[in-house]
């Protein structure tokens, strides 16, 4: 499943201020720490419309970075040289494949 990271975020966030995110399609999981998080969605397309569509906008009186995170995966879609969730490296063009199933 994706996963999206969030850096720049306020220490005051809470799960229900991910709800810009909700927008977007389902969210299997929230992961808030201090002042990032990570969310898992339930599908590519949906994470990827996230990413491009919130990344910079404000969230919580601060403008966040909305990523696509790299690590373990089973879809191959993502490549780095170490495991664990954290910024993105490489990546294969997910978005070309979204906008191609719509």
């Amino acid at each position: 499943m994706p996963h999206v990271y969030i850096g720049h975020l306020s220490n005051q966030a809470h799960k229900r201020n991910m709800e810009p995110f909700k927008g977007y399609g389902k969210i299997v999981e929230v992961d808030l720490k201090n002042g990032y998080g990570f969310l898992e969605f339930g599908d590519v397309c949906d994470a990827d419309d996230a990413v491009h569509e919130l990344n910079g906008k404000d969230l919580c009186g601060d403008h966040v970075i909305v990523e696509h995170t790299w690590g373990p995966r089973c879809d191959s879609s993502y490549s780095s040289g170490r495991s664990g969730y954290g910024y993105r490296r490489t990546r294969t063009s997910s978005s070309a494949a979204c906008r191609q199933r719509q």
